[in-house]
């Protein structure tokens, strides 16, 4: 191998002496570009091929010579790399496998000197986890005429068996120089035990490649929802940006209206063949109805870039546009809808904006022809809804009489359409307040202690806190009974109480546990006051009071 500098290593103690004097009998050899998997017990020679062959084919020389008895093997990891660029840093490590009683070892790791600079080598963490020890190394791009060497050497201090296992050796580090390949050649490897017993193993060699550093950003896509805006809308525009070069890259992205800047995006470290979206939000105000605008993305070059043709994206044009003034009525909901006269009834009001612009207006809900009551919506932001709440009270309404309650938005200036300013409610019933008067007050999901409570798992005890009111002047019986429905009304669960009931106000506790089958989600509970049983002639009291509370999992 030509002029060779001396690194011999004083091996520690007697354990290594051997190998040590049988490696140094070993005659120097040429190292070939074609690497392979070796037995320590039988070299096999490596015939030269072309270093362009080596870059063309370089996962394919790794073969599998499996001449040493068992399956312990030293190797570099990764067996091969691709490195993009000169100046950049190769880290490989040096490991073993599948060993017993390891206690030493040693090794020679050729390498180009042309394409790669050795830097560092250091201890690895495998046989240092057993305890103290010695350790050598030696670093040089100048081992002989052709290649440089890294040579390491490792042993455990003290009495002890060794380590068994698989693990990392040494850490070797490199300087990308030029573009091209080297092998990374792992030579006159040992691996000893404590008894000078030579371990016998296979050697899996490595190499690296290093090409060309390609930078190359791009513009993929733009995406808006329409290419139509209402004045004075913010539209969201998403841009599909890109690294398709093989380097890590920072880089801005601007998004323009003709050549007026909208906004910029910085990406910062977007890595190689890999891509992102970036959001912008397009803010319209004070565009000029009926203009049109071209909307294009751009990225910014990036350092030693040459294609610079995927850099922009033009999306096309974008057009600004008057919108309309209309607002709604979406939905009203009258609460309960089987009341006693003397109750009171929430009627919820859903109001929306479903124009383009910021709308105020006012809600007057009626109960056929009486107003009961009217509030007003305040800035309303297009695309949004309302809720609004009102009181009836039904003391000296007709009793066994049906009820339906209409709501009316006042129009907006610019609104034509008109027919969904309103919207009418199903119907509720006032039953009379008789002289024997059982109601269900409140139906509340809660813990044992009657404390509120808005889910529960599979398997678990569910429980809900009833109150009942009696108007009646004695006791009466009464029977309770509570249903749990699933989201997709499976029955669930079943509890009830049956017994007499005080004139007032009383609270009931019940639980029932859940069942495991039953759907996660939202579900119902249906309680229902009666007489008795219905087969055994029982009527309801009062209508069905129903809660509604989340099935989690078990």
């Amino acid at each position: 191998m030509g002029a060779q500098v001396d690194m011999t290593f004083p091996l520690y103690g007697a354990i290594f002496r051997k190998y040590h004097d049988r490696l140094a009998k070993i005659p120097q050899r040429k190292h070939s570009h074609l690497f392979i998997q070796q037995s320590n017990s039988s070299r096999i020679l490596k015939k030269p091929i072309l270093i362009g062959l080596v870059t063309m084919l370089l996962s394919a020389f790794i073969l599998t010579l499996n001449t040493a008895s068992g399956s312990t093997q030293i190797s570099v990891q990764p067996n091969a790399s691709t490195v993009w660029g000169t100046d950049e840093t190769l880290t490989i490590n040096i490991t073993v496998s599948e060993v017993t009683n390891l206690y030493g070892w040693q090794f020679k790791l050729y390498y180009e000197p042309k394409i790669l600079n050795g830097t560092s080598i250091n201890e690895g963490s495998f046989l240092k986890s057993a305890g103290k020890t010695f350790w050598k190394k030696s670093f040089t791009d100048a081992y002989n005429e052709t290649h440089g060497c890294a040579i390491a050497f490792c042993t455990l201090v003290g009495n002890m068996t060794g380590v068994t296992g698989s693990g990392v050796l040494a850490i070797v580090s490199f300087k990308t120089k030029t573009l091209g390949s080297s092998i990374l050649d792992l030579s006159e490897t040992v691996l000893g035990k404590a008894d000078s017993t030579e371990i016998p193993h296979n050697v899996v060699d490595g190499a690296v490649q290093v090409v060309k550093a390609v930078h190359d950003v791009a513009i993929r896509n733009v995406i808006l929802s329409s290419s139509q805006i209402v004045e004075g809308h913010i539209a969201e525009v998403v841009v599909s940006v890109a690294n398709e070069g093989n380097r890590t890259e920072n880089f801005t992205v601007t998004l323009y209206r003709n050549e007026t800047v909208i906004a910029a995006q910085t990406v910062i470290d977007l890595p190689r063949r890999s891509n992102t979206n970036l959001t912008f939000n397009w803010n319209t105000s004070g565009l000029s109805q009926g203009t049109t605008y071209v909307i294009k993305a751009e990225a910014s070059k990036v350092l030693e870039e040459t294609d610079l043709e995927n850099n922009v994206f033009i999306y096309g044009t974008v057009s600004i546009v008057q919108g309309s003034h209309d607002v709604a009525i979406t939905n009203v909901v009258p609460s309960p809808t089987i009341v006693f006269q003397g109750d009171k009834v929430n009627v919820a009001v859903v109001a929306a904006n479903v124009g383009d612009y910021t709308e105020s207006f006012t809600v007057t809900i009626y109960c056929g022809d009486a107003v009961i009551g009217k509030q007003a919506v305040n800035n309303l932001v297009y695309g949004h809804n309302f809720v609004l709440n009102f009181i009836w009270d039904t003391t000296g309404a007709a009793t066994n009489t049906t009820y339906r309650f209409r709501a009316v938005s006042s129009s907006v200036p610019g609104e034509t359409n008109l027919t969904n300013n309103n919207f009418t409610s199903a119907s509720i019933t006032v039953y009379p307040l008789g002289w024997l008067s059982i109601k269900i007050v409140s139906l509340v999901p809660c813990n044992q202690l009657g404390e509120p409570k808005t889910a529960f798992a599979l398997g678990t005890v569910a429980y809900f806190k009833i109150v009942v009111e009696s108007k009646s002047f004695k006791a009466e019986n009464l029977l309770l009974t509570i249903n749990l429905y699933d989201a997709p009304g499976n029955a669930i669960g079943v509890v009830s109480f049956k017994g007499p009931i005080a004139p007032g106000t009383s609270s009931f506790i019940l639980g029932t546990p859940i069942l495991t089958t039953a759907t996660v989600g939202v579900a119902t509970a249906h309680a229902n006051a009666l007489s008795d049983w219905p087969h055994l002639g029982g009527t309801p009291y009062c209508p069905e009071a129903v809660a509604t509370f989340k099935i989690g999992g078990s």
